[in-house]
């Protein structure tokens, strides 16, 4: 076998001459020739040829030929030579699929330009064959649908995902064929793209169903199996809560009868001192228990009851009760926003604490006699909200990791309160609500940006 791109040419004698076998070899090719449909037959099945170039008088018979030969190398590349000229037959030729119609006395360099398209169309195919058995390999499920919601490649692990055995699929809607109702509602009108959706199939199995629009092709959605990652995210759950609860009730405890010492004889100035810390301890482990069960709550979807909100009340009324806060540090705190906002679908409890977690964390990084600037206006059918401080700002370093659990920043000081917990508190909160959040930071200040979608 030599690197020469492989012709087999297969005339019929009528029409024989009219193919220049020796200025196609001159030109690179490997030629090889038969002249009877057994020989054609037998070299098809021994030696996968690149490109055949079948000549025939009759258009009709060869077009009849060339039917039969695509049904059984549905790959082949095909060029047909004819003495034959008709539109119509022109038309079903190219919709058998041949890389051209070629009618004779055959120009040599028309020849060469359909043999090159036959290449490149070989050079396509492959780099397809590969990519379908790269999808084929995947442990993942893999579906490709059409513009029309048609299957158009599905591969093993999907086929399993979803019980359907080995039957032929190609072409059939999705909906005949997938019966599972958190896959389809990826295919429901107005859906965005990318999504991630969670797929519970038969067996308790749960899949992250990755979807992904293509423009003018189709969806594509990969299925990864998540269910040992749930069961630990379920024990996870178990583990905090049970821990949480068991906690409230001993500080609970703790703190009252740290209330009554005084009540039952004289303390000391010392005594008094180690009191107050403990009193500042049990409040501390206190906030931490009470955020990781509202983080809790929040990741596992608990009352998420979205209802018709005006956030320019909610930021009025949060400010208001951190007034005390932020005057005690003599900061200013300037609220703009437009005199009406249009209303966004969310809860109400869970956004009054997002932003009340933004204001307080402005308020403890803002020096004495500093500025917070709340904005919140609309763009592009969003919402969006900053919340400005004039702190010190944010290392740069610790920028990536700000909203990570218990992450505090490397230039807070050591006295500095806080769970670590409220700014991955407010990352939750946005997600649940399907926005954004980030922030910009300086050493003048950083600023906060939420993002929120409009209904």
């Amino acid at each position: 076998m030599t690197d020469a791109q492989q012709l087999l040419i297969y005339a019929d004698p009528e029409i024989s001459y009219q193919i220049d076998r020796s200025a196609l070899a001159a030109l690179g090719y490997e030629i090889n020739f038969v002249s009877e449909a057994e020989e054609l037959n037998t070299r098809l099945a021994v030696d996968y040829p690149f490109t055949l170039i079948l000549a025939h008088p009759t258009a009709s018979t060869g077009l009849d030929l060339i039917t039969r030969i695509l049904s059984d190398y549905p790959k082949l590349h095909v060029i047909l030579v004819t003495s034959e000229v008709d539109l119509a037959l022109l038309k079903r030729g190219l919709e058998l699929g041949l890389v051209d119609y070629l009618v004779t006395p055959v120009d040599l360099s028309a020849m060469h330009a359909a043999i090159a398209r036959a290449k490149n169309l070989q050079i396509a195919r492959q780099a397809e064959t590969r990519l379908e058995q790269v999808i084929f390999a995947l442990q993942d499920g893999f579906v490709y649908a059409d513009v029309n919601h048609r299957i158009q490649l599905i591969n093993p692990a999907a086929r399993q995902i979803f019980n359907l055995g080995d039957e032929p699929l190609v072409g059939k809607a999705v909906n005949e064929t997938i019966f599972n109702a958190d896959f389809l509602d990826i295919f429901k009108p107005n859906q965005r793209f990318p999504n991630n959706n969670e797929i519970t199939t038969e067996g308790n199995r749960t899949y992250c169903a990755h979807s992904n629009l293509i423009p003018g092709w189709g969806i594509t959605v990969v299925l990864q199996d998540i269910s040992h990652l749930k069961e630990l995210d379920r024990i996870k759950t178990d583990f905090i809560n049970t821990i949480s609860h068991d906690l409230r009730s001993p500080l609970t405890s703790i703190y009252g009868f740290i209330g009554l010492i005084d009540r039952v004889g004289p303390i000391n100035r010392q005594q008094a001192e180690f009191i107050k810390h403990i009193q500042s301890s049990v409040q501390h482990i206190t906030a931490l228990v009470n955020d990781l069960l509202e983080l809790n709550r929040l990741e596992a979807d608990y009352d998420l009851q979205l209802v018709e909100i005006q956030m320019k009340d909610i930021l009025v009324e949060t400010i208001s009760s951190l007034e005390y806060q932020s005057s005690e540090k003599m900061l200013e705190v300037v609220l703009s926003a437009p005199e009406e906002l249009p209303v966004i679908m969310g809860n109400p409890l869970h956004l009054q604490r997002m932003v009340s977690n933004l204001i307080e964390n402005a308020i403890k990084f803002t020096p004495p006699m500093g500025k917070i600037d709340v904005r919140c206006r609309v763009e592009a059918n969003q919402l969006i909200l900053e919340v400005a401080d004039t702190g010190p700002g944010i290392p740069l370093q610790d920028q990536p990791h700000i909203f990570d659990k218990f992450y505090r920043g490397s230039n807070l000081a050591q006295l500095t309160t806080g769970t670590g917990l409220g700014l991955s508190i407010v990352k939750s909160i946005v997600e649940r609500h399907c926005g954004r959040v980030w922030l910009e930071s300086s050493p003048n200040g950083t600023t906060f940006t939420v993002i929120l979608p409009l209904p």
